[in-house]
């Protein structure tokens, strides 16, 4: 009797091969139905781990377009040429660099920006990518869907290099790519080893909301976020294109959040005499202090001020409806020992992703809260977990085993 019973439970277990399968060509609604049906099946042991990890980046890996591997083209169709980018430079193998160019309102060009780069990423090995906006605004890498756009090209680069090591990726512009490079980088931090914005600035905030009035805050989403990534930035003083005072003002807020919350690994060239050009040495000297880094998938100390609803991962931490302009931080304090503050927002839809890189995940862990403890316990090891974190990008470094998800 006992062995037909567990017959029919063999026969009734969700098929997990097939629905990982699955999951990866499903639309959200339908993810969130896979993960539920999961749960009889859910947990794993520690063996099963690296298996599952291997099928889920290959998964991942085929999960969306590939890039052409030379020249210009577009990522939309050619008929539409809507999405353009060139992309020149090595084979990877020593990473990607996405270079963003510079313009206006009207104006603006995916070719300067390979110019400038490309040859820099040929040096070094790496593949370069050169989008252009989608549409040319005074903020055109933020608009228009470009945002997005540069970050399909991004998951596009790893899936057609196989050599490109996803701890290796940098973003650099000049002008109003240096503009996208501190804004489009700093909202998504977690993807890149570093960032260089050259002869451009976050967007300030002005006393008296006039353009060139006295800076007195930066606009959120930018400074907090880069306590973990390497940030080279380059201002000249007499740049009437791009005057100094947004840079002035962020080169003092991040000593400020250095002083008071530790990391924020920056070099900030400000010189004169230069205007709107490269800086001395020319970019080259830039990105080649930033490939002295790459990149940390695993802080142990984690800011987070969000400002995006869709951005929902960030390093390890995951919230399904992030609080805009809060100011998030998770550390681990001791072994096995957390630390949460939200900032005053709502605990609910938060989650910790977990491994054994950041916590012993034989023994129990530990949250806390404002001094209050708001989980302690063993975190089971599960694939619903891997895949819903291999699922939100493709990352070799991305495929977590655990979760902790904090409730009010």
């Amino acid at each position: 009797m006992a062995c037909s019973l567990l017959l029919v439970l063999a026969v009734l277990a969700p098929d997990r091969d097939k629905l990982a399968v699955e999951y990866f060509k499903a639309k959200p609604a339908r993810r969130v139905q896979i993960l539920k049906e999961l749960e009889p099946v859910d947990v794993l042991q520690p063996k099963d781990i690296a298996p599952w990890r291997e099928k889920l980046l290959k998964l991942a890996a085929k999960a969306g377009p590939k890039l052409r591997k030379r020249g210009t083209n577009y990522f939309y169709g050619r008929q539409e040429k809507r999405g353009k980018y060139i992309v020149k430079g090595g084979d990877g193998r020593g990473g990607l660099i996405i270079g963003l160019h510079g313009g206006g309102k009207g104006a603006g060009d995916a070719g300067p920006a390979s110019g400038t780069f490309g040859a820099i990423a040929s040096k070094l090995k790496c593949v370069g990518i050169f989008p252009e906006v989608l549409e040319k605004t005074e903020r055109g890498w933020t608009t228009s869907g470009t945002e997005e756009f540069v970050l399909e090209l991004i998951e596009g680069a790893k899936r057609t290099w196989k050599k490109i090591p996803h701890d290796r990726i940098y973003m650099v512009g000049h002008s109003m790519g240096g503009y996208g490079s501190w804004t489009v980088g700093a909202r998504h931090v977690d993807l890149f080893a570093g960032l260089g914005p050259y002869a451009g600035a976050p967007t300030p905030i002005t006393e008296d909301g006039a353009p060139y009035g006295k800076v007195v805050a930066l606009k959120a989403g930018v400074i907090p976020n880069l306590r973990n990534v390497a940030l080279h930035i380059y201002q000249s003083l007499d740049d009437k294109q791009v005057p100094p005072a947004p840079n002035v003002f962020a080169n003092k807020e991040l000593m400020d959040w250095k002083k008071q919350y530790g990391g924020f690994n920056y070099k900030y060239v400000e010189v004169n005499g230069r205007g709107h050009g490269a800086p001395p040495g020319g970019h080259v000297v830039g990105v080649k202090w930033l490939y002295q880094f790459k990149r940390n998938s695993r802080p142990k100390h984690v800011l987070w001020q969000p400002v995006l609803s869709w951005k929902r991962m960030y390093y390890w931490l995951y919230w399904a409806r992030p609080e805009p302009e809060v100011v998030v931080e998770v550390k681990i304090t001791k072994p096995n020992e957390i630390d949460v503050d939200l900032g005053g927002a709502s605990r609910q839809g938060f989650k910790l992703f977990l491994d054994n890189r950041l916590v012993d995940l034989s023994k129990e862990v530990i949250v806390r809260e404002g001094g209050d403890e708001v989980f302690r316990g063993k975190v089971p090891l599960t694939l619903s977990t891997m895949l819903l974190t291999a699922g939100e990008k493709y990352d070799r470094q991305n495929v977590f085993p655990a979760r902790i998800d904090l409730k009010e």
